[in-house]
C-alpha cells in the first residue's frame, strides 16, 4: 500500500521561484547538526544536490521523504552563485525502503545509486535514464531478484550513455566472436577474440551469454522477469558490463566489490 508523506511548503517570497520536479533520492549526507544534503536524480533537472534545512531534527517537516532511493516530488529553489540547491518541501510518491531488508537487494539498490551518481552528468535532464532507474527499482521491489534487473540496468545505462561496446565482434580486429565469445580484463572497453586477447584479459563472456543479452535486454523488464528463472550467463555478462562502467567512470565501484560473487 502506497504511503504518502508530504512536508509543509515554506514561503520563500517572490525573488526565488520554486521549481517542481519528480526525483529519486540517490544518497543523503549529514550537514552540521540538523541539516542534510540530498544527492538527487530529478526527472526535469538531472542529477543535482540540494540542502534540506532541519531534516535531521526529530520533528522535521521532511519526515521519511528523503530516505535513500525514495521516489519523491520536490519543490526546490536555487540561489544565485550557489552550487547547492535548497529544498522547500517534498512529497513521497513511492518508497523502496522495505525491500532493502533483504541484504542482496539492498546492495543491488545501492549499486544503482552509485552508478547513477558516477555516470550521469550534473544538471542534465535524462528522461530515459530516469525511467530506467525507476523501472529497475520497481523490479527489485516486486521480484526480489537481483541478477536480471542489474544486468538490464547495466546494459541500458551503457547504451544510453553511448558506451555500450559491440557484443558480436572483436574490438581489435573486427572478427565475429561466435560461440566462444570474447575476453576482457581491467580497463577494457570491449571484447577481444582469442587471437587478439591480451595477457590481462582473463575474464570470458561466452557466445551464449552475449546472445542472451542481445535478446533479453530488448524486451520489457517485467516480461523478462515473468519467466520462471534467470537464464545462464546473467552473472557472466554483468561482470563484463560492470568492468566497462568502471572503465568509463575511471574508478572502482564500492558496491561492486561489496557484491562480489554473492549478488
Amino acid at each position: 500500500m502506497l504511503t504518502l508523506c508530504i512536508c509543509r511548503r515554506v514561503d520563500i517570497g517572490h525573488r526565488m521561484p520554486l521549481l517542481e520536479t519528480e526525483a529519486i533520492v540517490l544518497r543523503t549526507y549529514r550537514l552540521g547538526e540538523a541539516d542534510k544534503i540530498a544527492s538527487l536524480f530529478a526527472r526535469q533537472l538531472g542529477r543535482l544536490r540540494a540542502v534540506a534545512r532541519g531534516a535531521l531534527r526529530p520533528k522535521s517537516r521532511y519526515g521519511g521523504t528523503l530516505e535513500p532511493l525514495s521516489y519523491v516530488r520536490l519543490w526546490i529553489f536555487e540561489r544565485e552563485n550557489r552550487d547547492l540547491l535548497h529544498l522547500n518541501s517534498a512529497e513521497l510518491l513511492e518508497s523502496f525502503f522495505d525491500m532493502q531488508k533483504d541484504y542482496h537487494v539492498q546492495l543491488a539498490a545501492q549499486y544503482l545509486a552509485e552508478v547513477a551518481e558516477r555516470m550521469l552528468p550534473e544538471r542534465e535532464a535524462n528522461e530515459r535514464a530516469f525511467r530506467l532507474l525507476l523501472t529497475v527499482l520497481r523490479a527489485l521491489k516486486r521480484s526480489g531478484e537481483v541478477n536480471r534487473p542489474l544486468l538490464y540496468f547495466d546494459y541500458w545505462m551503457l547504451r544510453l550513455g553511448g558506451f555500450l561496446p559491440d557484443l558480436e565482434s572483436c574490438s581489435a580486429c573486427g572478427r565475429a566472436l561466435g560461440e566462444e565469445g570474447g575476453y576482457y580484463g581491467p580497463g577494457s572497453e570491449g571484447l577481444l577474440c582469442r587471437e587478439c586477447r591480451l595477457p590481462g584479459a582473463k575474464q570470458q563472456v561466452s557466445g551464449t551469454a552475449l546472445a542472451m543479452v542481445r535478446t533479453a535486454c530488448h524486451v520489457p523488464l517485467d516480461r523478462w522477469l515473468a519467466q520462471e528463472k534467470a537464464p545462464p550467463g546473467c552473472r557472466e555478462a554483468r561482470g563484463f558490463f560492470e568492468e566497462i562502467i568502471e572503465t568509463q567512470v575511471e574508478r572502482k565501484l564500492i558496491t561492486r566489490e561489496m557484491m562480489g560473487e554473492e549478488v
